[in-house]
């Protein structure tokens, strides 16, 4: 049984709750969804099941979304672009239009023609697609909103603004050819077959459904439409992984039906909800609400339209990568952690959940896969490597968060697990400073380990056998070590707060002896950075990139070698590039944006650190004076439409590679 999702919040600013109707916010001085209109750009027309470059709509952990039709492009009314079905080896779209409203004139017995429609409104807010128009003397409103975690609904208002008439309203759809054979009735509507189990199911209230080869019209009784008579039609359309599922879905979404109008407030409310947490907190924010504001509500969008419920062999609900590439539907551990921590102060059940699904996938030993998918057949566990160890940080902010001491006894000994793992397993020399290594020998895996696939500081890196399926690289990085310096104070933190008083007191004198280590031994006096050391004469790998600010966001440093790295990132011919903190030293001779992924490309995670890192040690003007300039200078961040993108080029400032990545939203979020 799927479990039942906590979606309603509820919102109360000045004792006034808005109506599911209305395009304005709830008081003066209160900002609501209805504030931002657009903040993505959602509008498209697709031609082909495989087309690119359309961005969609989803919530509540859908694996399908919605777009706007473009108004500029197409004549079509009264319709909605998609579903796009999120899956594994090639997401598709299953329809130009699958759901658009139809109305019927009973005394002139023909359709109205929509596309004579004079269009109003065709906006994108948080939550809802919204499309209004009028024809005939009718004013129609629609709306598309999710409902649970495996449908959308879709409503329509109509208003009679002429004579009393007689109309029948229903939906109209098709899907592409390659979908028709699998398209058929059903009790309570229409069910198109996917590939195996999967389904796409339309629910309707009554039972008038015209099916052609590829299309349906649905048309309810006729109904009198009075004079200034007011009037709604609804339907919902689930997609699902099994027989149980689609019956579970579909016996949910025609209960739906008859409280349409309460769901489509509830949407609303819970929204709201959101719009005002994002704009509570603390007043000394490395980012302004006030100025930014757009950009803060564009970074909560991507992560909820990235929100993926459990499906299939992904056991709890979380954050994918992003939605737009294939490769990426599945759960990876560091981009986890992160999600968790920016999306708990609005989905506090979410946020515990993508952690919990992370520790499903780690094994007797204690480590931690580094990705999954929903069909394990399709693509199995990449176990040959794990991630950088952040999990500490995330349950505990996920803890301040919810204040549930509950979710630290559940995930605390998991975590003592899987940070003793590393000891194990990644220590080759036993001398307390891990390194990056891999399961099967290979000196790419280790580097995926890192996160940073092909950073310029494991170009002559070796591996070495540890121990029976342990392998680590010959070099013990200092991002590593400053990771597992921080997870060593929250774990006494986690100890503190469930009363284990010697564990607690165990890892903060462990994390005493390790800041030490890091201090002394990777921190090069000579150029005042921190850097990985190699095994045995623990020489400096001397490549500048951004795992030598770690030990400032981990709070490692002392104040004078802060100062010194402080310097180095503020140096235009280093760090301060026009988009700042590139991942390689700009005055590196291999610093290649173009080809190098991690060898110069700006990740928004690794600027967060920096950021952060500054903010440590008091830099607190030189850390928001970065912040904006890197969210300023990066193509289509702020004051765009634009989705955000996985990395950008340091010097172009153009965006790069997977577009509305959640990582990158994640730690624009931090930062409000």
């Amino acid at each position: 049984m799927i479990k039942k999702l906590h979606i309603l919040f509820f919102l109360s600013l000045g004792g006034i709750l808005l109506g599911c109707h209305t395009n304005k916010d709830i008081s003066k001085g209160n900002k609501t969804r209805f504030s931002y209109p657009n903040v993505l750009n959602l509008k498209g027309n697709i031609i082909n099941p495989n087309q690119e470059g359309v961005s969609s709509f989803s919530d509540l952990g859908t694996w399908h979304s919605f777009s706007l039709v473009d108004e500029n492009t197409s004549t079509k009314k009264g319709a909605f672009v998609g579903p796009f079905l999120m899956r594994q080896q090639e997401s598709i779209w299953l329809s130009p239009s699958l759901v658009g409203l139809t109305i019927k004139d009973v005394q002139a017995d023909q359709l109205l023609d929509l596309s004579k429609a004079s269009l109003k409104e065709n906006t994108f807010y948080p939550g809802v697609l919204k499309q209004s128009f009028a024809i005939d003397k009718l004013d129609i409103v629609l709306y598309l909103f999710n409902i649970n975690q495996r449908s959308s609904m879709i409503t329509a208002e109509i208003t009679n603004n002429g004579k009393a008439k007689e109309f029948q309203l229903g939906f109209s759809g098709s899907v592409f050819n390659n979908f028709s054979k699998g398209i058929r009735e059903t009790a309570h509507g229409l069910e198109v077959d996917i590939v195996n189990d999967e389904k796409v199911n339309l629910v309707f209230q009554e039972k008038n459904i015209h099916l052609g080869d590829s299309d349906y019209v649905y048309l309810e009784n006729a109904r009198l439409l009075p004079a200034k008579g007011e009037t709604s039609i609804s339907m919902a359309m689930s997609y699902t992984f099994s027989t149980q599922e689609e019956q579970e879905f579909n016996k949910k979404n025609i209960a739906g039906l008859k409280q349409a109008q309460q769901l489509l407030s509830d949407n609303e409310h819970r929204w709201n909800g959101y719009i005002n947490t994002l704009n509570q907190g603390d007043t000394d924010r490395i980012l302004a609400i006030e100025k930014y504001d757009r950009l803060a509500v564009k970074s909560l969008l991507t992560l909820m339209h990235n929100w993926r419920s459990e499906a299939g062999d992904i056991k709890h609900q979380g954050i994918v990568p992003s939605y737009a590439a294939t490769y990426f539907q599945g759960l990876w551990a560091w981009d986890s952690w992160k999600h968790a921590v920016a999306i708990a102060p609005f989905e506090g059940e979410l946020a515990k959940d993508q952690i919990r699904a992370m520790y499903d996938y780690q094994n007797q030993e204690g480590m931690i896969a580094d990705c999954f998918f929903r069909d394990l057949q399709i693509e199995g566990v990449n176990w040959r490597n794990t991630k950088a160890p952040l999990s500490g940080w995330s349950i505990y902010k996920v803890f301040e968060a919810t204040n549930d001491k509950d979710f630290l006894v559940e995930m605390y000994p998991k975590l003592k697990k899987y940070h003793e793992w590393w000891y194990i397993n990644r220590d080759h020399d036993n001398n307390g400073l891990c390194e990056y290594g891999s399961t099967d020998g290979t000196r790419i895996a280790a580097a995926w380990e890192s996160g940073m696939d092909n950073a310029v500081r494991f170009d002559k890196a070796t591996i070495m056998e540890n121990t029976k399926g342990a392998f680590s690289i010959n070099q013990e990085s200092v991002d590593l070590n400053a990771y597992l310096y921080q997870e060593k104070l929250f774990l006494s933190l986690i100890a503190d707060r469930i009363n284990k008083q010697e564990d607690a007191e165990k890892y903060n004198q462990e994390a005493l002896k390790l800041k030490k280590m890091i201090q002394e031994i990777m921190y090069s006096e000579e150029d005042g950075f921190f850097y990985d050391v190699t095994l045995g004469n623990q020489n400096v790998v001397a490549i500048q990139g951004p795992e030598g600010w770690s030990p400032l966001y981990n709070e490692i440093a002392t104040k004078e070698q802060a100062a010194s790295v402080m310097k180095v990132m503020l140096d235009d011919t280093k760090f301060n590039t026009p988009m700042p903190f590139p991942t390689l030293s700009a005055a590196n001779e291999q610093f290649n944006p173009e080809k190098g992924y991690w060898r110069g490309p700006v990740w928004l995670d690794q600027a967060y650190f920096g950021i952060m890192g500054l903010y440590n040690y008091g830099y607190k003007n030189e850390a928001k004076e970065m912040a904006e300039k890197l969210v300023n200078s990066a193509e289509g961040l702020v004051n765009s439409d634009k989705p955000i993108r996985e990395n950008y080029h340091p010097m172009t400032k153009q965006g790069l590679n997977a577009e509305h990545f959640s990582w990158s939203a994640a730690h624009i979020l931090m930062m409000f």
